[in-house]
């Protein structure tokens, strides 16, 4: 029997889920043993989520990993939990990111993987990782928010945050003048392994996220190998090592 034929004798083959809609609005299933057919056991469902996500050519929800194996949402993401946790001492690991679900090689092994590939990592100046920080935290937020958030003009730095689709516009303010409202970007969510911007640290004011966040930020940049050092633009100072104080003509905030 495959999965999601109906049980010989005429009964009738469970309903599928609505595409798109929430799980916890999926129709209700007959229960997970129908579902998958009961000669079909729960490690084989684990088994065949895990070639479903492999075999993906994008990050597959639980929505439509639930659709494809006619299992119920809450059991489909209860085994990509429990395959998750199994993965995680190894140099693959299972992800929910954005919303969505995929293999990806561990951050750690990212100097070995850029070698083989022969990529170079991308770098982030001081001005590029604050400015970031700050939408993140912040947003949406004016391009004169940052600015005097940070104290200084941010204009170069989004430019190339832009560029890389970290940051993207997201509307405009209500406001005389109509300022640009600016947020991250579907791919800064898959970038930071993050479910959703909830999944964000916590910070109550700037003074914390000035050195919190940027300390949060630039250790899963050197992880993943978007190295916060050197300058992205000429006119941007690279980052200073912990241990080091800025330069003479490096803004200081």
């Amino acid at each position: 029997m495959t999965i999601g034929d109906p049980k010989e004798g005429g009964d009738e083959a469970p309903e599928e889920p609505q595409e798109g809609a929430p799980e916890d609005e999926l129709p209700a299933s007959p229960g997970l043993a129908r579902a998958i057919g009961r000669s079909v056991s729960e490690q084989h469902l684990r088994t065949v989520l895990e070639s479903l996500v492999f075999a993906s050519d994008h990050p597959i929800t639980v929505v439509e990993l639930a659709k494809i194996t006619r299992a119920e949402a809450r059991d489909v993401r209860k085994l990509l939990n429990e395959l998750k946790a199994e993965y995680q001492p190894r140099g693959i690991h299972l992800d929910e990111v954005a919303g969505a679900w995929l293999f990806r090689s561990s951050a750690g092994n990212a100097p070995f993987v850029r070698e083989l590939l022969q990529a170079k990592p991308v770098r982030l100046s001081r001005a590029q990782v604050e400015t970031l920080a700050i939408v993140a935290y912040r947003q949406p937020i004016t391009r004169p928010e940052i600015d005097e958030v940070r104290g200084v003009d941010t204009g170069s730095a989004l430019k190339i945050l832009l560029e890389r689709d970290l940051v993207r516009t997201i509307g405009r303010r209500e406001e005389p003048g109509r300022p640009l409202l600016y947020g991250t970007t579907r791919f800064f969510l898959e970038f930071f392994g993050l479910r959703s911007l909830r999944d964000l640290p916590m910070l109550r004011e700037y003074t914390e996220l000035s050195e919190e966040s940027q300390a949060s930020l630039t250790a899963r940049l050197s992880e993943v190998g978007l190295a916060a050092e050197g300058p992205a633009a000429p006119e941007e100072p690279p980052v200073a090592p912990p241990d080091e104080k800025p330069s003479a003509d490096e803004p200081t905030e």
